[in-house]
């Protein structure tokens, strides 16, 4: 993803990663890709054995893992540096 700094202005020191994008020049992609890697959410889903519990999925939609209930998958997610999201 390329970033850029409106007006040209990059501040010193500041490493490619951290600098500014500006959402505006992002392909749909791009667009959909962002906070995939920070950001989760939960939804109900019947284990293998017919038992209820609760899937995570990334923010684009693929599924994480399948686990017991939603206090665990909360747990996962936090624990793997993501924020949970909640769905209405």
């Amino acid at each position: 993803m390329k970033s850029s700094i409106q007006g040209g202005y990059t501040p010193a020191g500041l490493p490619q990663a951290e600098r500014v994008a500006d959402v505006r020049q992002l392909s749909d992609m791009q667009f959909r890709s962002l906070g995939l890697s920070k950001v989760a959410y939960t939804r109900p889903a019947v284990l293998e054995d017919g038992e209820e519990g609760c899937a995570i999925y990334a923010a684009d939609g693929s599924l994480l893992a399948v686990v017991d209930d939603m206090e665990t998958a909360w747990g996962a997610i936090v624990q793997n540096d993501m924020v949970p999201a909640s769905l209405q």
